[in-house]
């Protein structure tokens, strides 16, 4: 911000420190944004807009003296594809502060319907975008919006001085909401089906952990400390340390302790092993289920994935347990129906688990 006056540098770090603090919530952060940010630039409407560019809908966080109405968001999604600041942006993905003005002029921009339905009827005439977050299906930005005085070359130097912070806070929000909703299911899943966590410090050590993991863990490794601040289990620790040279993007190997009350399997996200940050116990090894015949052309994944589902759980559920993703859960799925000439998901996992005869 160094060209920026010393008055507006302070007030641009005061903002920037208001939004910041909705941390992992990206709806606040949108309610702070759009409340904020006019303290540095005039817009009688300021909106955190999220656009998905396969349906040509939005939705909108707005804050000012205009409330869009039901028709005045149908009116802009009739024209959705033919804004000149969508277009430009989904075109663009790394270009900055965009005004209208600077992909027309403002005699044509006010001779079409995009501005005839929708902007005049909300007595707005100039907009500018702050794209934060672009990619094929979304398009997300604050966008001000004024009548009478276009925004200054000054003020789009301000905003594209400042795009770069509120971007890195956007995407940490939603990836901070993400991770904490994924821990929310891991905890719901150990609840509900003999799961439980522990979660980690950096060194490895016991942060905290739940009833049910102070017993499962105890089981497996008697004598074990259960205490806050106590070390793993050698066994676990060891194997968290071989986990840790392992590529994040990797699936890592589930840990199998076998014990006099049964076994133990543990498991540890990929993109947290390296840092300890949390593992999952479950009761029983699941690989040792029972495989009938037609499972032996799956792979080890696939055969996995299935004892998952004849177990009741959702994909989402499953891509938790294991470490990956909804969508890749969904692909082995896809791969197993063909390779069992099956179409849904029951009938893959009864065919291919089913005990030979």
């Amino acid at each position: 911000m160094g060209k920026v006056a010393a008055r507006t540098r302070h007030k641009a770090t005061e903002v920037l420190a208001a939004i910041g603090a909705a941390g992992a919530d990206p709806g606040r952060f949108a309610r702070i944004g759009v409340a904020e940010l006019p303290r540095l630039v005039a817009s009688e409407l300021t909106t955190l807009s999220i656009c998905d560019l396969d349906s040509g809908h939005r939705e909108v966080v707005g804050n000012g003296g205009v409330a869009l109405s039901a028709q005045d968001i149908a009116a802009f999604d009739r024209h959705f594809f033919e804004h000149p600041l969508v277009r430009f942006h989904a075109k663009h993905r790394r270009g900055g502060t965009h005004r209208i003005s600077d992909a027309l002029p403002a005699r044509d921009f006010k001779a079409g319907a995009l501005y005839n339905e929708y902007y005049r009827r909300i007595g707005i005439d100039h907009a500018v975008a702050v794209p934060l977050f672009v990619d094929d299906e979304t398009l997300v930005s604050f966008v001000f919006n004024r009548a009478g005085r276009d925004f200054s070359d000054a003020e789009v130097a301000l905003f594209d001085q400042l795009r770069g912070w509120l971007a890195a806070m956007y995407r940490n929000a939603v990836a901070l909401k993400r991770a904490a909703e994924a821990l929310a299911q891991m905890r719901q899943i150990a609840e509900a089906d003999d799961w439980a966590v522990i979660r980690l410090d950096a060194k490895r050590r016991i942060r905290d952990l739940s009833a049910p993991a102070r017993s499962m863990l105890a089981a497996a490794c008697p004598g074990t400390s259960t205490r806050a601040g106590a070390a793993l289990p050698e066994p676990i620790d060891a194997w968290l340390r071989t986990s840790a040279r392992v590529t994040s993007r990797l699936a890592l190997s589930p840990l199998v302790l076998k014990g006099g009350h049964g076994d133990i399997t543990v498991r540890a996200m990929p993109e947290l092993a390296g840092e300890a940050a949390w593992i999952l116990l479950v009761r029983g090894d699941p690989r040792a289920a029972e495989e009938g015949d037609a499972g032996k052309g799956l792979t080890s994944r696939e055969r996995e994935i299935l004892r998952w589902v004849g177990a009741g759980k959702s994909d989402r559920q499953i891509a938790s347990i294991l470490g990956v993703s909804h969508r890749t859960v969904q692909k082995h799925l896809e791969h197993t129906y063909v390779k069992l000439g099956v179409e849904n998901r029951t009938a893959a996992a009864m065919r291919a688990l089913r005990p030979p005869r």
